[in-house]
């Protein structure tokens, strides 16, 4: 793994307008966007000794920074971090006399609070209750009622009247609890609180990590023919922190990380099994002692200190042609799972813009072809440059601008990703002047034969062979690739292969103006099959004649699919005679039936003439059975003699 260039974790990426701003750490000091949706920021704070830091964190935001806050601090560490619940309206009112819902008005206050010395007008008292009075011609009217120290019970008309809590208790838990009511009308923060020990003075670094806008990738690619293109990649990304950067690093991260969350900041309770209090009578006994019951029991800081060596990336000269000015590339490092992009210098970014910045520009292997897979629509092939990456690290996915070196803008591709030292066709216009013609043909074989106890073991061999008529451009010479998909289990050969991909396998043949050319590519698949013998039937018995190993197995096939035959003609016949015999048999039930229900006479006659014809039939029909049925058993029996002496 080689390491280029390592810059600090950062923290407080946000979609929203605010952000986390820590009120003595300083302006942010390095940003590292990743391509999971994520960003580190990092930021400083000068600290002295047993100090407190303060953060103020959207609230949306605060699980992410209890999952990933670091600490960098290496003349100290951390004691703890703490910030208000989650939920400081509810946890405040928890243990106050009255409820939110009774602030809403005089009369719900007061009766909320019964037992409170409180001065309504020129009466003093303690508070007994609130009453309504209503009717049809008066509007509805509270009461207060008061016990005054004398004892007396005094009513006194709530709306007008001037009421002053005289309990200071109560007034202070009043106080309290509209405080907390304005905070969380515009509760959309919380005050981070982070403790240090540590006696000097000294800057730590501060990160965490919180959700951002994915930044994205654009290539520019400038064709040629000599073998080599101009690749320039430009990242497109954003300040959607809420505040400005001012003189902050820049490192873009591609890679596909695990990006997870979970609810830290919200209160969790397990759930318990109540056990019913036992009210029920118990006798004891006579003669019955208590037993001994036996009682089973089951018992059930952080210094964030980190230092990376860092270094520092060789940049490459591009060439430049097209006119295409040079960009200042980032320092590019590979890791195992990333690819970094460290621009270089420092940036000035405004909340809320975007900015694309060049972070690759080099000359890279390439070599433009025709490029044709098997089993596309159309006859035409496109227009494709097979790029080999060369430049060192591996290439986040992204749209590309395809230019001409001569003509300028000639289409749009796209780069799906592409590992260092590894090849990627993308294509960016269709080839009008090329056209590909395909056949396939497919074809089964039996390759071997043998047979053994009775089972019958086959080799057999699928081919399919595809034919691609290549006819070449009038304007010029072509390099064709034909790019044909990888099957699981199947050998595949042609003539010149070039290296294939992890899916697909390439074709490459060239083509002078206006030339045609043929090439075929052979898939084949050898399938082992074993099938017992009794279960083979005539036709495949045959089939597998002119695969026997000898000619003694060959006799012995045709023998037995003779025989087999003879067995299957033989079954048809008789299921032919059982259908006959069967509605014979059910047109004999239905003369019966009538006969049995006419008289005498004619039509009398004429049934049993019918029903004696009938029974002549059966008669005839189960002797055609019966001999049927013993030309049946002695096919089944040859069948069975040749197969013993396989």
């Amino acid at each position: 793994m080689i390491t280029t260039k390592r810059v600090l974790p950062a923290l407080f990426f946000a979609l929203v307008s605010t952000t986390a701003v820590a009120a003595v750490n300083g302006p942010v000091k390095s940003v590292t966007l990743s391509s999971g949706g994520l960003a580190e920021i990092v930021r400083s704070a000068e600290v002295g000794q047993d100090s407190e830091i303060t953060i103020e964190v959207p609230l949306d935001q605060i699980d992410d920074v209890l999952k990933s806050l670091v600490v960098r601090d290496k003349e100290g560490r951390v004691k703890n971090l703490s910030l208000a619940g989650p939920n400081p309206l509810e946890e405040t009112f928890r243990t106050l006399p009255f409820k939110a819902s009774d602030l809403s008005s005089m009369p719900k206050l007061l009766d909320a609070i019964k037992g409170t010395r409180v001065k309504a007008g020129d009466k003093q008292g303690v508070v007994l209750g609130v009453t309504a009075s209503e009717n049809e011609k008066t509007a509805k009217s509270w009461q207060l009622s008061l016990m005054t120290d004398d004892g007396e019970i005094a009513m006194t008309p709530i709306p007008g009247t001037k009421v002053e809590i005289l309990d200071a208790a109560v007034k202070d838990k009043l106080k309290t609890a509209m405080d907390v009511i304005a905070k969380g009308n515009t509760d959309g923060a919380r005050t981070v609180t982070l403790k240090l020990d540590g006696a000097a003075q000294r800057e730590v670094d501060i990160s965490y990590v919180v959700p951002a806008p994915i930044w994205k990738t654009s290539y520019r690619l400038v064709t040629s023919k000599e073998g080599e293109v101009r690749l320039q990649a430009w990242a497109v990304f954003e300040n959607a922190s809420g505040e400005d950067w001012n003189g902050v690093g820049v490192t873009l991260s591609s890679g596909k990380p695990v990006t997870l969350k979970q609810a830290l900041h919200r209160h969790f309770m397990r759930e318990r099994i109540e056990v019913p209090v036992d009210t029920a009578a118990a006798g004891l006994p006579a003669g019955a002692g208590a037993k001994p019951m036996v009682a089973r029991n089951s018992m059930g800081g952080a210094d964030f200190l980190a230092s990376a060596p860092m270094a520092e990336a060789m940049a490459v000269e591009a060439p430049a042609p097209f006119a295409m000015a040079s960009g200042q590339e980032a320092s590019a490092a590979e890791q195992d799972v990333t690819s970094t992009f460290a621009l270089q210098g420092s940036y000035d970014i405004r909340n809320g813009d975007t900015i694309s910045v060049p972070i690759l520009d080099q000359g890279v292997k390439a070599e433009m072809v025709s490029l044709y897979r098997a089993g596309m629509a159309g006859e035409h092939p496109v227009a494709a440059a097979l790029i080999e990456n060369n430049a060192g690290i591996s290439l986040p996915p992204g749209i590309m601008t395809v230019y001409d070196d001569s003509v300028g803008y000639v289409g749009d591709a796209q780069i799906n990703g592409l590992p260092r030292d590894q090849k990627q066709s993308v294509s960016f216009a269709v080839d009008q002047k090329v056209n590909i013609g395909t056949a396939v043909k497919t074809s089964q074989n039996i390759v071997s034969l043998k047979v053994v106890d009775g089972m019958i073991h086959t080799k057999s061999s699928t081919v399919e062979v595809a034919t691609y008529d290549i006819t070449g451009a009038q304007d010029g010479e072509r390099t064709v690739v034909i790019e044909v998909p990888k099957r699981g289990g199947w050998t595949f050969s042609a003539e010149g292969q070039d290296e294939a991909t992890a899916s697909d396998y390439r074709i490459k043949t060239s083509l002078k103006v206006g030339e045609k050319k043929t090439v075929e590519t052979r898939y084949e698949l050898v399938n082992d099959e074993t099938i017992s013998l009794i279960d083979a039937d005539a036709f495949t018995l045959v089939a597998w004649q002119e695969a026997a190993a000898d000619d003694e197995t060959k006799a012995k096939l045709i023998e037995l699919a003779d025989a087999r035959r003879g067995q299957n003609d033989a079954q048809l016949k008789l299921q032919v005679l059982d259908e006959d015999y069967s509605r014979t048999s059910d047109e004999q039930a239905r003369v019966r039936e009538n006969l049995q229900a006419v008289g005498d006479g004619d039509t009398k006659n004429r049934f049993d003439k019918q029903l004696n014809v009938l029974e002549d039939k059966l008669t005839a029909i189960e002797g055609q059975r019966v001999e049927q049925r013993k030309v049946l058993e002695d096919f089944t029996g040859k069948v069975g003699d040749i197969i013993r002496t396989f």
